[in-house]
């Protein structure tokens, strides 16, 4: 079959590739993404997945010659990550913290903050997306003081690898965390996504 951007083949190979990342199947990721891009290679989100996969497995090299791939493809191509080390990720979440007005500076202080490269599958099951930016949990602020039983303490979780995933520059880097730590302080607050849209928050 010809290879098009309407490859009836696309959607579903596609879907599998993020839905093994998401799940933390990762040799799966790796196995769908290698038979998606041979079999449709000028595809570039197909690239990008696949690329996604074997980042995950520490399969670096790899991984940016394939998100290279995905930058080159004539369907659909993908800008390159913007890669970082983890000392300028930390700093970059300093600094982003540093640009919140001070009243919000104050009530993230009473969040906790935890970075990682990756969200784990049990923080991502119920999300429509493969790949989170941030992701806010526990008790909201005005819950604070009698919060459900069971309840979570506040924390706001901020992952790496999505950020340099769509980032292609220093200042996209920059400016997307300092988004991403604005949009999930706005749910600790107690917005909903409609919200933060109007609060330009989004």
């Amino acid at each position: 079959m010809a290879e098009t951007a309407e490859d009836p083949r696309f959607a579903d190979a596609l879907t599998g590739i993020w839905d093994a990342y998401q799940h933390a199947d990762l040799a799966g990721g790796v196995a769908r993404g290698r038979a998606a891009v041979t079999a449709m290679p000028e595809h570039g989100e197909l690239w990008f997945a696949y690329a996604c996969c074997l980042e995950r497995v520490g399969d670096l090299l790899a991984a940016d010659r394939a998100f290279s791939r995905a930058s080159r493809c004539t369907i659909d191509p993908q800008p390159l990550p913007y890669r970082v080390a983890w000392s300028r990720f930390t700093r970059a979440v300093e600094d982003a913290k540093q640009r919140l007005p001070k009243r919000l500076r104050d009530v993230l202080g009473e969040v906790t903050l935890v970075l990682a490269d990756y969200a784990e599958p049990e923080l991502i099951e119920h999300h429509g997306e493969p790949e989170l930016l941030g992701l806010f949990e526990g008790v909201e602020r005005g819950d604070r003081l009698s919060p459900p039983a069971g309840s979570l303490s506040p924390r706001i979780h901020l992952f790496r690898r999505a950020h340099e995933h769509n980032s292609s520059t220093a200042q996209a880097f920059a400016a997307e965390v300092t988004q991403t730590l604005y949009h999930e302080l706005g749910h600790y607050i107690g917005y909903d996504e409609d919200g933060l849209d109007e609060l330009g928050m989004g």
